[in-house]
C-alpha cells in the first residue's frame, strides 16, 4: 500500500513539474499612439449622417489606441459640370480636434482598440452641387502621422 501511495505521489509531483514554466507576458495586440512608429488608416464607412468609421494600426499590424489629435475633412465634388476653366473643383469642410482644429468640432470615439468612429457636430456644408463625397483623415501621434491622402469611402453594403 505504501508503494502505491509513494508511486502516486511521485507521479503527481512529476506531472506538476511538467506544467508550463512560461510566465512571459502575451505579445501585445495594441500600441499607444505616441509609441507607434507608423500609422496606417483604413476607412471602413461613411454613414448617411456623415459618421466615419476607420481603423488605425502601426506598421506591424498592431491596433493603435488613444488617438486624440485628428482632423476629418469632407470634400464634396460635383457631377458633370461644364466650365470655361476645365479644372475640377470641390468644396470642403474640416472637423476634428488638435493641431489642425483647435476648437474641437465633432467627437471621436474609440469603440474598441484601434477601431474609431467620428461624428461631426453638424452636417458638413458641401453645397447643393456636390454629388460625390471623399475624405481626408489625418491622425497625429508623437512619432508618426497618417499621410495626407484623399480617400474614397467604400460602397455601402447591401
Amino acid at each position: 500500500m505504501k508503494v502505491r501511495i509513494l508511486s502516486a505521489a511521485a507521479l503527481a509531483l512529476t506531472l506538476a513539474a511538467c506544467g508550463s514554466d512560461d510566465d512571459s507576458p502575451a505579445p501585445p495586440t495594441s500600441v499607444p499612439i505616441d509609441e507607434a512608429q507608423a500609422l496606417v488608416l483604413t476607412l471602413h464607412s461613411l454613414g448617411d449622417d456623415a459618421t466615419v468609421v476607420f481603423t488605425l494600426e502601426d506598421g506591424a499590424g498592431l491596433a493603435v489606441t488613444g488617438a486624440e489629435d485628428y482632423a476629418v475633412t469632407y470634400l464634396g465634388y460635383p457631377g458633370t459640370y461644364d466650365t470655361a476653366f476645365s479644372m475640377p473643383w470641390h468644396t470642403g469642410e474640416r472637423f476634428g480636434c488638435g493641431q489642425l482644429v483647435p476648437d474641437c468640432l465633432g467627437k471621436l470615439v474609440e469603440d474598441e482598440p484601434g477601431h474609431y468612429s467620428f461624428t461631426p457636430d453638424r452636417a458638413p456644408a458641401l453645397g447643393d452641387r456636390s454629388e460625390t463625397v471623399k475624405l481626408l483623415i489625418q491622425v497625429f501621434g508623437a512619432q508618426a502621422s497618417t499621410p495626407p491622402e484623399v480617400l474614397d469611402p467604400p460602397a455601402p453594403e447591401a
